[in-house]
Formats: C-alpha cells, sequence, structure tokens
C-alpha cells in the first residue's frame, strides 16, 4: 500500500507554510543551556564584586543572544522545507506477528535538515525503531524502516507522520504532521497457514507439534494401483490386474473428500482470558484458521457458527470449499471479539442441528466449567446422533502448577501451597470430564491454547486417516 502525504507551499493566506497541519516551535536544549548560562553569569558577576560593574555588557550580551535567538526562530518560521512522505505497509497485518513498515521522506528547501520522524499508530500497536533521527538532503529521498505488532484485531489507520527539524542555528525545533490515512486491518495470525504451506514433508510438519498417523494404503476412496509392497494387506490385491501384470498389484486407498468440518465458536466471557500476549479467543482464531486451511486442502468444505456473539447477532458462514471460502472465513471473523455473555449451548445446537443436516466434523471451541455440564452434555450428544464432535477445551496454564510435567519449584510457602492443590483438584476434574465425554463418543481435547493449532490439526488428520471422518 503506497500513500503520500505533503507539506502545501501555501496556505489561504498566500503565506508560505504547511496548511491544516499542527504547527509547533519550541526551543532545543543548546538554547536552554545559552540561557541558563547567561543567567548563571549573573550569580558569578553578583559574587565577584558589585552588580552595577557587569549589569551593562550583562544586558548587552544577553540582548544579542535574545536577537540571534528570535532571528534564528523567525527563520525557521518563515521556511517551507516542501515535504513529502509515502508509506509502503501492508493492508493486512497478522495479530501479534511484527510487520515490516516503510516511510520515504523528501524535502525542496535549500539547505539540508537534520529531522526527527515519529510515525502516529493507535496505542495497542507496538513500535520497534522509533523515533528515528534522519539527514534530509535537498531533493533525496530518505527510507527509514520500522516494524508495529499489533495487539488487538479489527480496522484502523495510520493518520500520519510527526516530523520535527533544526533551525539553521540548531536552537529551535520545528514540528509538523503530515496528515496521511493508510487504512489497515489485523487478522488473526495467518502466518501459520503459510508457515503450513511452506513446511513440505511430514517431517517439517512435525516441527509445528502436528504428529501424523501413517496408514499406508488405508482409506475410503480409491486412489491408484501400484506394485504390491511388504507390508501390504491381502484386501489391497487387485487379482484381476495381477492375473494381466502376472505380478502382483495392490490398490492404493486416499483419505475422503467432499467431507464437512462445521467450527462452533464460542464467543462468551470466559474466552477472554489471557495467558501471555495473546488472549484465548485469539488462540481458537488462529487454530481455526489453520484447520480450515488443512481442510480446504483436502478438499473438505468448512463453515462456521458462532454462540454469544457480543452484538446478539450470531455469525455464520454457509459451507463452502476453496480459498475463496477460506478468504470469506477470514473477513468474517477478522474483527470478532469475545463478550461479557453466556454461551447457550442448547439454543447453538438447535440451530447447527437445523442448518447442517448432512453428517460433519463439528469442532467445537470453548473453555468449558464444572456448571457447564448440565447444559453442554445433554447438547453435545444430540450433535453426536448425527455427527463426529471434537471438543477443544482450553486451559489456563495456572492449571498445570505442580503437574508432573511442570517445571515449576516446589510450594515455599503456605499460599503456594494452596495454590499447588487448587490446581491439582481442577486438573482432576477436568481429566474426570475427558473420561465422562469420551464415554458418550466426543473426542474431548484439554489443551493450553498454545498448543491448540497442533493438536487440532493432528486430530483431524487422524480421523482422516482411520476414515472416521
Amino acid at each position: 500500500m503506497n500513500q503520500d502525504a505533503a507539506i502545501d507551499p501555501t496556505d489561504a493566506t498566500g503565506q508560505t507554510g504547511p496548511t491544516n497541519r499542527r504547527e509547533l516551535i519550541k526551543p532545543d536544549t543548546r538554547l536552554l543551556v545559552i540561557v541558563g548560562a547567561w543567567l548563571l553569569l549573573a550569580f558569578i558577576f553578583r559574587l565577584a564584586g558589585p552588580l552595577e560593574t557587569f549589569v551593562g555588557p550583562w544586558l548587552w550580551f544577553g540582548a544579542l543572544l535574545a536577537m540571534i535567538g528570535l532571528l534564528d526562530g523567525w527563520n525557521l518560521w518563515r521556511e517551507n522545507p516542501a515535504l513529502s512522505m509515502s508509506r509502503q505497509s501492508p493492508g493486512r497485518w497478522p495479530v501479534g506477528i511484527a510487520v515490516s513498515i516503510a516511510l520515504e521522506l523528501t524535502h525542496q528547501s535549500r539547505r539540508p535538515l537534520l529531522a526527527v520522524v515519529h510515525d502516529h499508530y493507535p496505542d495497542f500497536v507496538d513500535a520497534e525503531g522509533l523515533p528515528q533521527e534522519i539527514q534530509l538532503r535537498p531533493g533525496e529521498e530518505v527510507q527509514l524502516n520500522y516494524r508495529a505488532t499489533a495487539r488487538k484485531r479489527g480496522e484502523f489507520s495510520l493518520n500520519g507522520c510527526d516530523l520535527a527539524w533544526l533551525s539553521p542555528l540548531k536552537l529551535w525545533w520545528r514540528r509538523t504532521t503530515l496528515v496521511d490515512d493508510t487504512p489497515v486491518r489485523v487478522y488473526p495470525n495467518f502466518n501459520l497457514v503459510v508457515r503450513y504451506g511452506q513446511l513440505a514433508g511430514d517431517r517439517r510438519l512435525e516441527e509445528m507439534g502436528i504428529h501424523l498417523v501413517q496408514r499406508r494404503g488405508v482409506g475410503s476412496e480409491f486412489h491408484q494401483l501400484r506394485d504390491y509392497r511388504d507390508g501390504d494387506s491381502l484386501r489391497q490385491i487387485d487379482w484381476h490386474a495381477t492375473a494381466r501384470m502376472r505380478k502382483l498389484i495392490a490398490k492404493d486407498y486416499q483419505e475422503e473428500r467432499d467431507q464437512r468440518v462445521v467450527f462452533l465458536l464460542d464467543c462468551s466471557r470466559r474466552m477472554r482470558a489471557r495467558d501471555g500476549d495473546l488472549g484465548h479467543f485469539d488462540q481458537c482464531l488462529n487454530a481455526m484458521l489453520l484447520l480450515a486451511h488443512v481442510a480446504i486442502r483436502q478438499g473438505d468444505e468448512i463453515a462456521l457458527q458462532t454462540m454469544a456473539e457480543p452484538s446478539g447477532q450470531e455469525r455464520r458462514l454457509p459451507p463452502g470449499r476453496g480459498q475463496r471460502q477460506f478468504a470469506t472465513l477470514l473477513e468474517t471473523i477478522f474483527d470478532l471479539e469475545a463478550g461479557p455473555g453466556y454461551p447457550d449451548f442448547l439454543s447453538a445446537t438447535r440451530m447447527l442441528m437445523d442448518q447442517h443436516v448432512r453428517r460433519s466434523l463439528v469442532v467445537v471451541l470453548t473453555n468449558l466449567r464444572d456448571e457447564d455440564h448440565d447444559e453442554l452434555d445433554p447438547a453435545l450428544t444430540r450433535i453426536r446422533q448425527r455427527h463426529l464432535v471434537v471438543l477443544a477445551d482450553l486451559r489456563e496454564h495456572i492449571a498445570d502448577l505442580g503437574s508432573p510435567t511442570s517445571h515449576a519449584p516446589l510450594p515455599a510457602d503456605h499460599d503456594q501451597a494452596l495454590l499447588h492443590a487448587g490446581a491439582a483438584m481442577y486438573r482432576e476434574r477436568r481429566k474426570t470430564a475427558t473420561k465422562h465425554l469420551s464415554q458418550r463418543g466426543i473426542i474431548h481435547i484439554d489443551i493450553s491454547p498454545d498448543q491448540l493449532p497442533a493438536a487440532l490439526v493432528s486430530q483431524y488428520r487422524k480421523l482422516k486417516a482411520s476414515g472416521a471422518l
């Protein structure tokens, strides 16, 4: 994206200078030091003898300094630098990931400018490399780069750039704002999707934590005929082809295509929990995007339904496949936030069953509490009558405190011991819930948010390889 902003050489009165932009002239540290030294000189004179002896030269010296300072400030105010700026910024940012932004500055005045540049960005954006000091020579284009990281999804704009430059005698600073609106949209972290596409081969996918199930030749759709290999089952042998070719020929199968994956996304208050820089809700969106991308590459359809959406109007994405469907999903959820509401699992289940008659994989993304099971269990049981259900249940990191896999130190006092005991009770309750749901045929993934993307994709590929989906 390329946006240009410039300072108009004339204003409404015909005088030179920027128009409709904030102007500020303030003294430099050098001027303040000079004024301080002049006042200190009076104090030294007072200690050296009668003040009347030195007051004349001291006042004349002060008047000379004031005249030089005012003249330098007047020249700075009259100066027309004819500044222009263009910004190179991606229109789509992934949340929590740094992006590179370039500012290109030029000016057409007759003298070089020592300037300090600071770009405008919202308070939920962290910037590295600002402000920057640059030397602007007449007619020369200078590019400065910085990196910005958005901690919040949604739509915003970079509204301009503050630029301050020194006067000819370096006694004053003049600041102006180059007005420029660069629209930006912050999406869930689609870099996971890009990385998944770049990793060729199963070994490299394991770098993302995606565990694969090797079941050679097993699937539900015929793929091709090939030579028989050790380890193939006798059921794979095509006897007609074997008789024609006079050697053993086996059938090769692939995972079934044209299936459907439906996401049921919880947007309630419990999804506003945060462990680290990203909240649970953002982690859910990242995992959902990655699984949607993998499903589309496998030829499956994807669909979306929310529950407890803050606006009261649940968002639904009808089933579809292909990259256009993925782009539509991205646009549907990029500004979605978790609100203060409570999830209505039964109502969401009725809506989902009405919309999706065909057998599908339903992925429920939520963060359960003990009180949810009275309503959740019958809802999931009803969905299980027609669909295959995966319940992705997010777990706060504090719940791992004191677990066998935790590297946290032993409790040092009574309060820490109580905290460890509470975390152990919480883990036991979740373990019981997992067992209870498994008995109902629900695949329950109890996992921390940062591990969710890899776990969902691994589970999906496992179901595809086993023929359950």
